[in-house]
């Protein structure tokens, strides 16, 4: 029984190749971390009762022999799948079965947003087997190169999707009460980095221009601090507006964004300003005028030096891992380009 001799054939561990092409990414949901791809995942296995025989894939009956039991570990819902195999010889007569699986579906992703809305996004495809670790091995496939279908990518706009590729081996654990039980997985990640400039000229900039009006607020007598304090509560709630819009398209995360940084900064220098109106009408006015020069020229230099500050942040941190990116997409088409002039 063929069958049968499969499975005795297997009484030590299979290396399983695996290779994954991104063939079509779709929207990439901040909120819902979650995002959307057409993938194919090719795996590759040896058969040894088949080696030497030259038969053809349309001879073979595929569910006859071993099969490693490979899915989507972290799939949403039920995706679309069609599975094909097919029968491969290699010069010295070794058969290896092919199984080659178009997937369309929904993908879970936990998002790192510590530096959004400057932030890089791993977009994970993790295959695994329902077989124990013992018996199956995923492995990369170092015939075939990983890929990633920029031409077709859907979110353009919000996105700009890289080249590279990174692969990852892990063990899943199957049982949380027996930690010996696992099952091997390989995850095969691309990456894309988020378009900033929505988010720089409807919140950053306006947010820069609210907090440049408070400094306006000094100009009113200081007699008048109900109509100094009715100007600066003013701009208080339309920050807070903002940060609410910028709440709504985020998921709730116990860590504060770049742009919840600088939000609550620009809230902390109004409240500062409104402080500081409400304080001025019980200093004595034989000082009241130096003290608020005083104030106004210690807030200006705050102010000035906080946003420089911002902006030396941006570029040494989050905008260098995105120069890491670009030149992992260089090493990565070089790669390419000395494999094919090998060829």
């Amino acid at each position: 029984m063929l069958c049968v001799n499969g499975i005795e054939a297997r009484v030590r561990k299979v290396k399983v190749q695996i290779c994954v092409q991104f063939f079509k990414v779709g929207e990439i949901d901040t909120l819902k971390e979650q995002f959307t791809a057409d993938v194919i995942v090719k795996a590759k296995w040896r058969e040894p009762t088949l080696d030497g025989q030259n038969k053809t894939s349309e001879s073979i009956e595929f569910n006859k022999f071993w099969n490693p039991k490979l899915y989507i570990e972290n799939s949403l819902g039920d995706p679309k799948e069609q599975i094909r195999y097919r029968l491969l010889y290699n010069d010295k007569g070794e058969a290896f079965i092919t199984e080659k699986r178009v997937i369309k579906g929904t993908f879970m992703e936990n998002l790192e947003l510590d530096d959004f809305p400057f932030d890089v996004q791993d977009l994970t495809i993790t295959v695994a087997s329902e077989l124990p670790s013992y018996e199956v091995e995923l492995i990369e496939d170092l015939d075939d190169h990983h890929v990633v279908n920029k031409q077709s990518f859907v979110d353009e706009q919000e996105w700009h999707l890289y080249m590279h590729t990174e692969c990852s081996r892990r063990d899943l654990v199957i049982d949380q009460a027996d930690n010996s039980v696992r099952r091997s997985a390989l995850s095969v990640k691309c990456r894309a980095a988020r378009r900033p400039g929505y988010f720089v000229w409807n919140i950053f900039l306006v947010t820069f221009l609210i907090c440049t009006l408070a400094f306006a607020t000094f100009s009113v007598e200081k007699k008048l601090p109900q109509n100094r304090l009715q100007l600066s509560f003013t701009l208080v709630l339309t920050a807070v507006a903002f940060k609410s819009v910028v709440n709504s398209s985020l998921p709730r995360i116990s860590y504060l964004t770049y742009m919840d940084k600088y939000l609550l900064a620009a809230m902390i220098m109004l409240s500062a300003v409104c402080v500081w109106h409400a304080l001025v009408t019980v200093v004595k006015e034989t000082i009241a005028d130096r003290a608020e020069t005083i104030v106004l020229i210690v807030l200006g230099i705050i102010y000035v030096i906080y946003n420089v500050g911002f902006l030396i942040i941006i570029y040494l941190y989050p905008w260098k891992k995105r120069r890491t990116m670009a030149q992992k997409d260089r090493d990565y088409t070089e790669g390419l380009r000395l494999v094919k002039s090998k060829l």
